[in-house]
């Protein structure tokens, strides 16, 4: 992508681009993929917030995907004994989705793998780096938000929902 004569916006987008193709996020743990990572912390959260189980509903919006996504995941990690599914009592058409032991003993792992890649970081880069690199991220993450929220309030005005 060209710029024009503006170097350092060229070289912000080739550090992103740089970093996108690392995909230091994907890293597998355990064997486990990033989104199968991703839905036992979020299944771990959802029954955090209610001792029935996570529902495929639930979940779904957590990680912003379709239910039959999701159920698909699940699947696999039911074969690999992380997760069970069972039926809501109260309401049969709800599947509510609990970490088995070996699911709990995972996620408990990969939230320490995590932990230990960002200390890494951490002790790479020192502190005063490390709190001007998350400073810097923050106020990007707020230019982002502010710019999404300008468009969907101009994509309202005129009609266009997204879709």
């Amino acid at each position: 992508m060209f710029m024009g004569d503006d170097s350092v916006a060229q070289r912000l987008i080739e550090a992103i681009q740089r970093f996108r193709r690392a995909e230091w996020h994907k890293l597998a743990i355990n064997g486990l993929n990033h989104s199968e990572i991703k839905m036992l912390m979020c299944i771990q959260r959802g029954c955090a917030q209610d001792e029935r189980g996570s529902s495929i509903s639930s979940l779904s919006a957590m990680m912003e995907v379709t239910s039959p996504t999701i159920t698909q995941l699940i699947k696999g990690l039911e074969r690999e004994g992380l997760v069970a599914r069972y039926n809501d009592q109260e309401d049969r058409r709800v599947v509510r989705v609990r970490l088995t032991e070996k699911g709990m003993a995972m996620t408990k792992q990969a939230r320490e793998d995590v932990a230990r890649r960002f200390k890494e970081l951490y002790e790479y880069l020192g502190e005063e780096k490390t709190e001007q690199l998350a400073s810097l991220l923050e106020q990007v993450y707020e230019h982002l938000e502010a710019r999404l929220k300008e468009k969907r309030d101009i994509d309202r005005e005129s009609g266009d929902d997204g879709r």
